[in-house]
């Protein structure tokens, strides 16, 4: 059920774009054990002029955001984090400084979703 929103700002290449939907998924599968066919990622991109950063970000700042269905432990939320920073740092080559990681729990009870979906998690 891992729900993952990427944000980033200004036009980016195809390439670089991919990179980061790839990387998510790689992430939250290695990271957290789960199925691929479970995994959503998704990536929005913010023209220039509809963002306000501090002049210590650059053009590569990159927001993510996990929704997970709670009781995955400190440890490997942690690991999650740890695989996004790395593989970033990789593959499009974000400096781990401009990666922003949030992770957000929920109940299967707060959730609509898919017949079937909460038992899956």
């Amino acid at each position: 059920m891992p729900l993952v929103r990427i944000d980033i700002t200004g036009a980016k290449p195809e390439t670089y774009k991919r990179a980061l939907l790839s990387g998510a998924r790689l992430a939250v599968t290695s990271a957290l054990g789960v199925p691929d066919s479970r995994v959503t990622v998704r990536l929005f991109e913010a023209t220039p002029e509809c963002v306000d950063m501090p002049a210590c970000r650059t053009d590569r700042f990159t927001t993510v955001e996990v929704l997970l269905y709670e009781g995955r432990t400190p440890e490997l939320k942690a690991a999650l984090i740890s695989t996004l920073r790395t593989v970033y740092a990789g593959n499009p080559g974000i400096e781990p400084s401009e990666v922003a990681i949030f992770i957000h729990d929920a109940s299967p009870q707060d959730l609509d979703v898919l017949p079937g979906e909460a038992e899956a998690h």
